[in-house]
């Protein structure tokens, strides 16, 4: 199973009293890697994060770590970011930009050599500007210099200006005139749309040589004997694309800003802006460009993706290169006061990531954020959150309070299928989930479910005894999906590929079904409280946050065809449940049952068409096992038990409890069917 985190983190004050019991009613964390609760006298809220900018495409940082670590050429570069695209040439066109900052103003620029402006020649050291006039006309106003005497004045219908020939020396291009003088090649020219619009107009290459080192530090071509020269190629390839499949205006192709790719133009107080380094990146990637569906694409870039690229035109990719990047992981502290003002949700009680993107650490990029408070509560993606409060990239999360622990980190799952037939699953010493057949109490040998490495035990249920779902937490926290259809003598067949159905979890689930075609998951978070995942026979639903702070895995048993109930170990030591609707969410309040247990308790009725005498097995604080069945009846089974139990209840009555032993093998102990007597038996194997 691959090793990425998935949806759910938060942060939250809590502001409510605690419940009766251990598992409280915090407004706190969910399914995100140490996510947690801060406390409400905190006047500033901690968040973390990845990456730099909105990760679609290349990551600058990540193409000069691909460069310089992994010896990448700017090909192999492009290929991995753009992977969906092929390689193109447009030659080397010429382009138009708008400049932005001299937006609604008549521009002033000024030459020591001879330009035309229209059909007037303009003498070298002599300024023009370009002013619309009240009928629509352009008026063209010469001086001696930037700011002198007028030397001529004339309506012009081309307001364009055009340096007589081509230079490399700053002076003989056009530089505007005032406090910051900067110059530029090509020429520039003025259009009218609501405003004056001023347009340099270029050739590709000699824009691309004020935009690359704008975008990408010059000094990484030098960088490892010469390596980092190929992250500007890759940069001078995707910005050429990029600028090119623009079409931002009616006048202008591109802009000069972070809007479209930042241009500096070539000089700025009569210093180059532009770089030998990123010159060479350019001039050696003449006219290349990124192919999509035969046309030149958008190649998007951000400066660092955090280690995962976000998807979107181009598939999103793993992002080894981009730990070179400073910002590849980040913190920072944003006033809570901010939070509130700039989401108007009065004084703040909680902020919580409903859901991310599934890609890379903490369950990848946030998608939305409901930031509630005493006023009201709202729903904002995480892009917008993260432009609201000024952070660097919207793959963020609200670390705080530490996991609390989980006594049951071993376990085991069990199911009934045919009639006689029982299935055991564990995780074995390596890691992976094996299993073991059991029919009229004689076992098979041990079989392996393909490809899975797990973290804690697996949960296993069957809702119509021909289908076993198996679910487990990857390595990656989140949880996995495997299913399989049994023989008519109710032996598992061959097992789908492992599905990932997300969440960052901290302990291993509990899967229950209250009729066919319908199944319930349920695990903790990292901020401690117990969630819920719910196929409604369609599709899965988001998960749910049941509350409640526990120190064990759950339980859960069909309770009838519209209810579960989830058990759990709160953090009193006792053992707490709840009804949960069947799709999803609280039917009830925490209940206490006054039943101390060392471990996760398990229940016999995971699917209600295998319901008999709905039992509830706990280990007691000596180590054994304390059965207690819906009549009340208790029975103590003995044993000393080293993991949470499985429990399978059979028709007549009789009910199967796994464990594991004291010598780490898998123990089976069988009651008779009126609860009064048990026996042990050992199934064998090495139990993690």
């Amino acid at each position: 199973m691959p090793a990425a985190s998935a949806p759910r983190s938060t942060w939250a004050r809590s502001l409510l009293s605690t419940m009766a019991f251990a598992v409280v009613l915090t407004m706190s964390p969910s399914m995100s890697d140490n996510d947690a609760s801060a406390q409400a006298a905190e006047a500033t809220i901690a968040i973390t994060g990845h990456g730099y900018g909105h990760g679609r495409g290349l990551s600058q940082w990540g193409s000069y770590g691909y460069a310089t670590e992994y010896d990448w050429d700017y090909a192999q570069i492009l290929a991995h970011y753009y992977s969906n695209t092929a390689a193109g040439y447009i030659g080397d066109p010429w382009i138009s930009v708008r400049l932005s900052a001299l937006d609604n103003i008549a521009p002033e620029l000024v030459s020591s050599a001879a330009y035309t402006v229209g059909p007037y020649q303009v003498g070298g050291g002599q300024s023009a500007q370009l002013s619309r006039n009240s009928n629509g006309t352009w008026q063209l106003t010469t001086r001696s210099g930037c700011g002198g005497s007028v030397t001529g004045s004339f309506s012009v219908s081309d307001p364009v200006m055009r340096p007589y020939r081509y230079s490399e020396v700053i002076g003989d291009m056009l530089t505007t005139c005032g406090s910051e003088r900067r110059t530029y090649r090509g020429h520039i020219g003025v259009v009218w749309d609501g405003g004056i619009r001023v347009i340099n107009y270029l050739t590709v290459q000699h824009y691309l040589r004020g935009v690359v080192p704008r975008e990408s530090p010059a000094s990484w071509g030098s960088a490892d004997g010469g390596r980092g020269m190929q992250a500007l190629m890759a940069q001078s390839v995707a910005a050429r694309s990029y600028a090119w499949a623009e079409n931002r205006t009616w006048y202008a192709k591109t802009c000069d800003t972070t809007s479209c790719q930042v241009y500096g133009g070539a000089a700025l107080d009569g210093r180059f802006i532009e770089d030998p380094q990123t010159d060479n990146a350019v001039n050696a990637t003449y006219g290349q460009v990124r192919l999509l569906g035969g046309a030149v694409a958008r190649t998007e870039f951000s400066s660092s993706s955090g280690g995962f690229t976000a998807g979107g035109t181009f598939p999103a990719v793993r992002d080894d290169g981009d730990t070179a990047s400073p910002y590849h992981n980040w913190s920072t502290t944003v006033l809570t006061s901010s939070v509130e003002s700039a989401f108007g949700v009065g004084q703040l009680q909680e902020l919580l990531v409903t859901s991310r993107n599934g890609l890379g650490a903490d369950g990848g990029r946030v998608l939305a954020v409901r930031v509630s408070g005493t006023s009201r509560s709202v729903v904002v993606s995480g892009d917008q959150f993260r432009s609201s409060l000024g952070l660097r990239s919207d793959w963020f999360s609200f670390p705080g309070a530490p996991i609390l622990p989980d006594i049951s980190p071993a376990g085991i799952a069990a199911v009934r299928t045919a009639a006689d037939t029982g299935i055991v699953f564990v995780r074995a010493t390596d890691g992976t989930v094996v299993y073991k057949v059991g029919r009229g109490g004689v076992f098979g040998a041990w079989t392996t479910v393909p490809a899975g490495t797990i973290v804690g035990a697996p949960a296993a249920v069957s809702w119509d005894g021909k289908r076993v779902d198996l679910f487990v937490i990857g390595l990656d926290g989140a949880l996995w999906q495997a299913v399989t259809f049994t023989s008519a003598s109710g032996e598992p067949t061959s097992w789908t590929p492992w599905r990932r159905l997300g969440g960052v979890l901290t302990t291993a689930p509990a899967a229950a079904s209250t009729g066919n075609g319908v199944l319930s998951v349920t695990a903790r978070g990292t901020d401690n409280a117990l969630w819920q995942l719910t196929w409604d026979g369609s599709v899965w639903r988001e998960w749910t946050r049941l509350d409640g702070l526990s120190i064990s895995a759950p339980a859960l048993e069909a309770s009838s065809s519209s209810l579960y109930r989830i058990r759990v170990v709160g953090t009193d030591g006792l053992v707490w449940s709840r009804l949960l609707h069947w799709t999803g969410g609280p039917a009830g309040a925490w209940t206490a049952t006054g039943q101390i247990s060392t471990a996760a308790p398990s229940v016999g009725a995971t699917a209600l068409w295998a319901r008999s005498v709905g039992s509830v097995t706990v280990n007691t604080a000596t180590g054994s096992l304390l059965q207690i069945r819906s009549s009340l009846a208790q029975l103590s089974l003995g044993g000393q038990a080293t993991s949470a139990t499985a429990t399978v209840e059979w028709a007549d009555g009789t009910v199967w409890t796994f464990v594991r032993g004291t010598d780490s093998g898998l123990w089976l102990n069988a009651t008779n069917p009126t609860g009064t007597g048990s026996t042990w038996t050992s199934v064998g194997g090495q139990l993690a």
